[in-house]
């Protein structure tokens, strides 16, 4: 390929040629790619892209005549299929150890720019925002309101994450968090955090929406026990600064360790950040816990593989009177006891203690102090 092609692609030949070819794989295994088909010193990999398979060469070395040539056409094919940058493809298979989140926002005035203090409000939502879901993630309850001090923990993974090169678009952020390094293991798992972050930023957006289309901040509060809280709503309103402007978040796992979950993009618009402001200031004020024992059969058990928590729902009593749904997050060996009990449930109940709120539609259970199965005299 040309030089003059190159430089208007925003590349140089010594870019391309300092590409490997591992890189490349990891990339193509982790967006969706497959090895089709080879011939020639050359992987076919191919993809469904709107119901129509495309396809990709792959050299099998870099010491092949032509090899910046090739990883120029595939990064002119995965740039149609992503409908982005090469320069910004090109830059996540290279950065096959990095897990990234793109955070696009959409101020008043030229594309790549944001005034001055909403973007500090923005950066300082998602310094937030990373703290709280570390905060939430190494926590062994999940209550509306995030306590003042942080676990040291989430503290050392916010030491973590980097702040990297905008994107092109309206003004777009990335926040890099590398694998950790191998044989090692800290204290904190960055990917567990940041699977966290999703699914709580995803229940947030969902609360906000439910809250909009039927007038009740309840919704908030019903997702609780899913890492929404005051603190994690205040945070995503910074990012969308004064203007209250709409904004999305994308998450980008290292091609050398795909997920297995489908992560979406969620994208806030200026109701939902509203409701968010709304939703935050509604948990604040949520009524004061109450110690109480709840007793009840256990009907729904939910815990990802990366979650310390387990959510657990009981239909039972409060306070020995009155009969509800009550919902609760259990660490390992308490969530193992609600398993059992579930499996007995014709006999078996499970007894929790705990600091009890309702949040206008259910019961939810935080603090927990004493999980017991309960079974029936035979």
């Amino acid at each position: 390929m040309a030089k003059g092609v190159l430089m208007t692609m925003g590349l140089s030949a010594g870019d391309l040629a300092g590409v490997e070819l591992a890189g490349i794989v990891a990339y193509l295994r982790a967006t969706g790619w497959r090895e089709a088909d080879s011939f020639a010193r050359t992987v076919v990999w191919a993809r469904a892209v709107s119901e129509d398979d495309t396809e990709v060469l792959v050299p099998d070395s870099r010491q092949l005549r032509g090899y910046e040539s090739s990883v120029a056409e595939l990064l002119a094919t995965l740039s149609a299929v992503e409908r982005r940058p090469r320069t910004e493809v090109l830059r996540d298979i290279t950065s096959t150890n990095l897990d990234v989140q793109y955070i696009r926002t959409t101020p008043d005035g030229p594309s790549g720019t944001i005034p001055l203090h909403e973007g500090y409000l923005a950066i300082h939502g998602v310094r937030d925002l990373f703290l709280f879901a570390a905060t939430s993630a190494v926590s062994t309850d999940r209550p509306a309101v995030l306590p003042s001090t942080k676990p040291l923990e989430a503290q050392g993974f916010l030491d973590t994450v980097r702040l990297g090169q905008t994107g092109s678009g309206s003004y777009v952020l990335r926040l890099e968090t590398p694998l950790p390094q191998a044989n090692t293991t800290p204290p904190l798992s960055s990917r567990d955090v940041l699977l966290h972050l999703h699914a709580a930023v995803s229940a947030a957006h969902n609360a906000a929406v439910d809250s909009v289309e039927r007038q009740d901040l309840t919704h908030f509060a019903d997702r609780i026990v899913d890492g929404v809280s005051a603190n994690l709503c205040e945070a995503l309103t910074k990012i969308g600064g004064l203007r209250q402007s709409e904004f999305d978040m994308r998450f980008a796992w290292a091609p050398a360790a795909p997920v297995e979950e489908e992560t979406p993009a969620v994208a806030f618009d200026q109701g939902q950040i509203n409701a968010l402001k709304r939703g935050a200031r509604f948990l604040r004020e949520l009524p004061v816990l109450q110690r109480a024992t709840v007793v009840g059969q256990v009907v729904d058990l939910h815990r990802a593989p990366q979650d310390r928590l387990g959510k657990v729902q009981l239909e039972g009593t409060v306070q020995g009177q009155e009969a509800a749904l009550v919902t609760m997050q259990l660490p390992s060996n308490w969530y193992d006891l609600a398993v059992v009990a579930h499996g007995e449930r014709e006999h078996a109940q499970l007894q929790v203690v705990g600091d009890l709120r309702f949040t206008g539609r259910q019961y939810v259970v935080s603090g927990v102090t004493s999980v017991e199965i309960i079974r029936e005299s035979r």
